[in-house]
């Protein structure tokens, strides 16, 4: 009985989505601002993106001063991976946003948070990138941005848990520009 007790336990505690019950609050609320987010993104609400992410961003801001930043072990990885888009969409306080890439860059190395959301708010907001996430279609293309050492990007992209530049390259002409499968 002990053994699958203890089985228990390290599955629970070992599932990636897995959120402290202390935090089950912060992890609704979370949750709800992403749904928010998205809604007012897609045009499905009356509020205005801008004005609305204002408000979320200073929210969030007073939440990372109260708990830190929202780790997969304390909300669990779809609450975390929301309060990571309300800073993707903060393009209006670029301080903001570089404030809250301090505080992520060690979680993502120890991979309290999903490094890939530290990666794109990094390259959304640093000329030259550093990981080739950010670009626009030419054609059916993807063409990143400009990329600082990109003969290093490989290798940066690794320390994250990323795929090679050029698999993500294809994969965003695949899915952003209409690219046809190789």
């Amino acid at each position: 009985m002990k053994y699958l007790f203890f089985i228990a336990c390290i599955t629970t505690l070992s599932n990636p989505s897995y959120a402290n019950e202390e935090f089950s609050d912060l992890r609704a609320e979370l949750l709800e601002m992403m749904k928010l987010d998205q809604d007012t993104l897609h045009g499905k609400t009356q509020f205005s993106f801008e004005e609305l992410n204002a408000e979320q961003s200073k929210r969030l801001q007073e939440i990372v001063e109260k708990f830190g930043w929202p780790t997969i072990g304390m909300v669990g990885k779809d609450a975390s991976q929301a309060a990571w888009i309300i800073v993707q969409h903060a393009d209006h306080d670029i301080q903001f946003q570089n404030n809250m890439l301090s505080i992520m860059q060690p979680l993502a190395i120890s991979k309290e948070i999903d490094p890939g959301n530290y990666v794109y708010l990094y390259d959304r907001t640093h000329t030259p990138q550093l990981y080739g996430t950010q670009g626009k279609c030419e054609g059916s293309t993807f063409k990143p941005f400009p990329i600082k050492d990109i003969e290093q990007i490989n290798a940066r992209r690794g320390e994250m848990g990323m795929s090679s530049a050029q698999e993500y390259w294809d994969m965003a002409s695949e899915r952003m520009c209409g690219a046809s499968k190789r």
